[in-house]
């Protein structure tokens, strides 16, 4: 994990622990995830936006804790992904990334 520290706020990035891996979540995990991303729902400002590899999705600020909670929870759920956090003075911007066979998957996020 990368985390640096700027003037505007943090960034968080994780690069996908096993990029080539299956596409399969650690159902141990994935509850817990589910949960943390559904409280994440009520924070989003409009709809996901497709980026190079994945989406792109934006929250208020107040959402940083619970945005960097449910990257540290995903990357362990399914490593397959890479996930990236950015604390902005305008609200906390999340890239959900990964290879050409996840997209399906990383679109349905937070659809």
């Amino acid at each position: 994990m990368t985390r640096r520290e700027r003037p505007q706020g943090e960034i968080i990035e994780l690069r996908a622990k096993d990029p080539d891996g299956d596409l399969a979540c650690d159902f141990t995990l994935a509850k817990d995830v589910a949960t943390v991303r559904s409280g994440l729902e009520r924070g989003i400002l409009g709809p996901p936006r497709p980026i190079e590899g994945g989406v792109e999705v934006s929250f208020h600020t107040d959402a940083w804790d619970a945005v960097r909670r449910y990257v540290e929870m995903e990357s362990r759920c399914c490593s397959f992904l890479n996930l990236a956090a950015e604390q902005k003075d305008h609200g906390v911007i999340l890239r959900v990334t990964g290879r050409a066979d996840a997209q399906e998957f990383i679109r349905s996020i937070f659809t």
